[in-house]
């Protein structure tokens, strides 16, 4: 339930640059 959250953050961080992956580093 950890490596899934970090793999979105990962992909968030290429595709959305920093909005998705602060969001999801923020929740996890």
């Amino acid at each position: 339930q950890v490596k899934i959250p970090l793999r979105v953050g990962f992909l968030g961080l290429g595709i959305m640059g920093s909005p998705m992956a602060k969001n999801l580093i923020n929740a996890g």
